[in-house]
């Protein structure tokens, strides 16, 4: 199914929102919309540790997840400070 213009406003508010919380705790953040609409972080302290963070669809249609530009899931948009946390232990070398 394609995309529809509101769905993207959806994702990109949600981008938005994570983004502002990414930012809050030091990292850089860029949401880039040519393409699909997606969030560039990057860790100010060791730019060698950077990721890209999409909006779409769960299992069920209502459904909206963060995803790892890689297609790994990362949280449900409705924990958005999880989904931080978990951005933020990958991209500090925490994860690893």
């Amino acid at each position: 199914m394609a995309r529809t213009i509101s769905e993207e406003h959806i994702g990109l508010a949600h981008l938005d929102e994570l983004g502002r919380e990414l930012t809050d705790r030091g990292y850089l953040t860029m949401i880039v919309t040519a393409g699909i609409p997606r969030l560039d972080v990057l860790n100010r302290t060791d730019p060698e540790r950077h990721g890209t963070v999409l909006c779409e669809r769960g299992a069920h249609e209502e459904e909206r997840w963060f995803w790892w530009s890689w297609a790994d899931r990362i949280a449900p948009v409705t924990d958005l400070r999880r989904a931080a946390d978990l951005i933020d232990r990958f991209l500090s070398g925490a994860a690893g």
